[in-house]
């Protein structure tokens, strides 16, 4: 064979290779938004390590910030608040936002300024926002992670990391206004918003109906019943694909079957279920209905 043949297979082969060869995930895309505490992660290079691995991470750190009005003055200065960030970042923030402000805000209006800045981002297409908590070292804390706490009840987008659990009694952390951190408190802190941010990008496990027997129904009585999924990302939809239920019975969206059955049956039954995201998955269920006489006038699943 000549030399040139042999180089164009070489060629060949490495292209095969190359096309052949599946590419590594790209690492999500975060962006963080801290104010001095997050100082101490930022400036130490294994705590900046440990918070970026296996992360894109944008960080956005700021002496003295608070959430909305106007930051603290800090070396002649005043850093942009949490919603001038939001408002100055826009679409580019993506899908995860980890927000680690509040020390610098007054408590009395912290709930109400933290649900406007989850709301701008929601604005923005924000879709997961973790925020951390402050250790419960006085009143003054304990108040405003309540008021996180109350927000987050109100957004199924928004995760509390709690900060103040896992650094309970370990006062060797932080530095002596019991705020600020030292380096092992950094490196533990990194740890733990990694952790967060990894649980929060991680993909959803796949949809999976629960496969259980249906309770029979009995003609003449009420009945109801629902599917259910064990997996997957709510809320989900169901619906029928092998044709209507039992004369009677109904299928609802949310998964409900209900309805007075009127005549007796046994039917092989087919149910699609689509979750949030869109994924699909189907069921094989058998329904039986009973005689009047056959069993109990109300069954549930």
């Amino acid at each position: 064979m000549r030399r040139g043949a042999v180089t164009a297979v070489l060629i060949m082969g490495v292209a095969a290779l190359a096309f052949g060869a599946t590419a590594a995930p790209a690492p999500p895309h975060v962006t963080l938004i801290g104010d001095s505490v997050l100082t101490a992660v930022e400036w130490n290079e294994a705590p900046l390590a440990l918070l970026q691995k296996g992360l894109d991470a944008y960080m956005d750190i700021g002496v003295c910030r608070t959430v909305t009005g106007v930051s603290c003055p800090y070396e002649g200065g005043r850093v942009p608040t949490l919603m001038d960030v939001i408002a100055g970042m826009g679409v580019r923030l993506g899908p995860t936002v980890l927000v680690e402000v509040g020390y610098n805000d007054d408590p009395s209006t912290f709930a109400r300024d933290v649900d406007a800045a989850v709301q701008a981002m929601l604005r923005v297409g924000v879709q997961r926002i973790l925020w951390v908590n402050m250790p419960s070292s006085n009143r003054h804390w304990v108040d405003m992670d309540n008021a996180l706490d109350t927000v987050a009840e109100h957004y199924g987008q928004v995760t509390i990391v709690d900060w103040d659990h896992y650094s309970h009694e370990h006062w060797s952390w932080f530095q002596g206004d019991g705020i600020h951190l030292v380096y092992p408190g950094a490196l533990a802190l990194a740890g733990l918003l990694n952790q967060a941010l990894a649980q929060a990008t991680s993909p959803p496990a796949p949809l999976r109906p629960v496969e259980a027997q249906l309770p029979p129904a009995v003609v003449g009585k009420q009945y109801s019943t629902r599917l259910a999924a064990e997996s997957g990302t709510a809320p989900y939809r169901w619906r029928s694909t092998s044709g209507a239920l039992p004369r009677g019975l109904h299928l609802l969206a949310d998964g409900t079957i209900t309805g007075i059955p009127r005549r007796i049956a046994r039917m092989r039954l087919v149910f699609q279920v689509t979750d949030a995201r869109g994924a699909v998955a189907t069921v094989r269920e058998t329904l039986v209905v009973l005689a009047s006489s056959s069993g109990p006038g109300l069954a549930t699943h």
